[in-house]
């Protein structure tokens, strides 16, 4: 047996034993549930009993003890309240082992090839973007959609923003990567995290309403008079109806204070009708960040960028969580707006919609810059678990090695992530120094274009901190720029050809700035005729070399690999060969030195009907 099927029968072990993983969780969590509503059904009864016992004990007392009832009474209610509080806390605690058993639900499915629980990230596809678009990054079945496990909108922003422009410094890298791998050790934290996040709701609009909030002036506490009314009205109408029912005072003064207060309010209904609007969509978000904060606050973490995380939260008094704790109750009372009777007593004795405007506005004065922050926090550790997650999930992968010493590109056993273990080929690659090209010949479907987003998907991965599908992986920080699906435009006047050229015109720039550049093209001028298309491939290719550009190019034009005799040592050719047997056509998806000998073309053509012997005898130099 060789080495190269060794090593791929102790990744399909590894994977075996991942799967195994989320199965026992998925059990425990299930059981777990179980005997939790068992619990559930128990509470039901003993509150129904306690109910009815508060009922009907005290009053067959009441007719030889009142004071013997009035005790018994107290005693039953207090019992019975305790009893909705426990049932509320095992509800709460359901919500959560569901949430857990989803998690691993979703694993074992993911890990069977189905992702259609996780967000694709389609949303941040760019087809302008230098080669998140030619690389599969985002939409279904992507690179995105295969690590994406965060619980939050701000989590996938930042994960997405790692894929879409990576680190560039290498200790920027190394700390990323013993981060993830600490939580890659620690599945218990990481479902917990995202478990409590999935536990509550969350949509982009509301995210939108809370920025909108928080990037709002204040207005009403620069209305000084209002300030004072707010608490001086409160006040005397609480003395006034103090007063009234003692009997001190009539009902007329209190009257009018009341009526005073709903007069403001009225006045003011549609300004403080616009801050409730912006905050109350909000109030499930900042119970879910309140949950999180807790979570990041209180867990041990070792790694530095881990603890760079809890750093950023450290506050004085209070903790992040509480501060959040604290905006999502006033939220939650200026809900009760949104009931007539509530809105109409709560306003005319205490002036309620304005002293909750008031609370927002002095609780975003003093923690309108700190809140991007710990929402940023909450975002890199819901990035980095779902990173840690895709490394957990994955045990063959490796993490890169940095190295601007070493080789460009150095890969061993380099695969493409997102096809299936048992039906990946691995290849070696290597580029000794910038300013190198690989040209990569084959026939239809031998594998050209899977091995250039091999490559461009391994570097974007490695210098995002990510562990890399090889055995093996060192690399230089570079930027990627890539040329492999052009779309014209109508819509712009733009012909294929026209949109080719402004995207290679972009990569001539981006390289001509003096950064490293590593450039995956596949078949370069497309939309043009062949005798343009060759003279302007070697021209173009010339130019990159000439500025110090490295990278690899898949074409068919074989004329492209003659040039290797003319830039001794900067150009290596490559090939994917085809098995052609008869009719029978079969692919390795070996990468070999040299160039292909063999196209197939012609032969899938008339195996689709589109040819037949005749045809091809016709045109025998075809």
């Amino acid at each position: 047996m060789t080495g190269a099927m060794v090593l791929a029968n102790s990744i399909i072990v590894m994977a075996d034993s991942v799967l195994s993983f989320y199965k026992g969780k998925y059990s425990e969590y299930s059981d777990r549930l179980r005997s939790l509503k068992g619990r559930q059904r128990s509470l039901v009864l003993l509150r129904l009993l306690s109910f009815l016992l508060m009922i009907f004990l005290p009053l067959a007392l009441a007719g030889t003890s009142i004071p013997l009832a009035l005790v018994l009474f107290a005693s039953l209610l207090a019992v019975f309240l305790l009893l909705v509080k426990k049932f509320a806390n095992l509800e709460r605690r359901g919500r959560y082992l569901n949430a857990l058993i989803g998690i691993n639900s979703k694993e074992i499915e993911a890990l069977r090839g189905n992702l259609s629980s996780f967000e694709s990230g389609s949303r941040y596809t760019d087809t302008g973007h230098p080669y998140s678009f030619d690389l599969d990054l985002f939409g279904e079945q992507s690179v995105f959609h295969h690590m994406n496990r965060c619980c939050t909108l701000p989590g996938m922003d930042r994960l997405a923003g790692f894929l879409k422009k990576p680190a560039t410094q290498v200790h920027e890298i190394t700390r990323r990567q013993k981060g993830i791998r600490e939580l890659a050790t620690k599945t218990g934290f990481c479902q917990h995290f995202i478990a409590t996040g999935r536990m509550h709701g969350e949509m982009v609009e509301e995210c939108a309403h809370l920025v909108e909030y928080v990037n709002t002036p204040s207005r009403f506490t620069r209305n000084h008079l209002l300030v004072a009314a707010s608490k001086v009205l409160p006040v005397l109408t609480a003395a006034m109806l103090l007063l009234a029912l003692t009997g001190l005072l009539p009902w007329h003064p209190l009257v009018a204070l009341f009526l005073i207060q709903l007069g403001i309010t009225g006045r003011l209904f549609k300004k403080t009708g616009e801050v409730h609007e912006m905050v109350t969509r909000s109030l499930a978000t900042l119970r879910k960040y309140r949950s999180l904060l807790s979570i990041i606050q209180d867990t041990r973490l070792d790694a530095p960028l881990l603890k760079s995380v809890q750093r950023y939260l450290r506050t004085e008094g209070q903790p992040p969580s509480w501060y959040i704790g604290r905006l999502a109750r006033i939220v939650d009372a200026f809900d009760n707006r949104l009931n007539f009777i509530a809105f109409t007593l709560l306003n005319g004795l205490l002036l309620w919609d304005v002293n909750c405007v008031l609370m927002l506005e002095r609780w975003n004065r003093r923690n309108r810059k700190k809140l991007p922050v710990w929402v940023g926090s909450i975002a890199a550790m819901d990035a980095y678990i779902s990173m840690a997650l895709f490394s957990f999930n994955n045990p063959g992968f490796v993490f890169p090695v940095p190295d601007e010493k070493g080789p460009v590109f150095s890969a061993r056993e380099l695969g493409h992530p997102l096809i299936p273990r048992r039906e990946r080929v691995c290849n070696d690659l290597e580029i000794e120094e910038t300013g190198r090209f690989v040209i990569v010949t084959g026939a239809n479907m031998a594998g050209k274009s899977t091995f250039l987003r091999t490559a461009g998907v391994a570097l974007v991965l490695a210098m995002a901190g990510a562990p890399v599908c090889a055995s093996g992986f060192r690399f230089h920080l570079m930027d990627v720029y890539s040329s492999m699906r052009t779309n014209d435009s109508l819509s712009r006047h733009e012909s294929y050809f026209y949109a080719e050229l402004k995207r290679l015109k972009n990569l001539i720039e981006a390289i001509a700035g003096g950064r490293k550049v590593f450039v995956l093209l596949d078949e370069i001028l497309k939309g043009t005729n062949t005798t343009d298309k060759q003279r302007g491939s070697v021209a173009l290719l010339g130019r990159m070399l000439g500025l110090g550009a490295t990278g690899v190019i898949a074409t068919h034009d074989l004329s492209l690999t003659s040039i290797q005799d003319d830039y001794q040592g900067k150009i290596v050719n490559k090939c994917f060969e085809v098995e052609i047997d008869g009719d029978r056509i079969s692919f390795d998806y070996r990468l070999r030195e040299g160039v292909t000998s063999k196209m197939n073309a012609l032969l899938l053509m008339e195996q689709m009907g589109l040819l037949d012997d005749d045809d091809l005898a016709a045109h025998p130099d075809c």
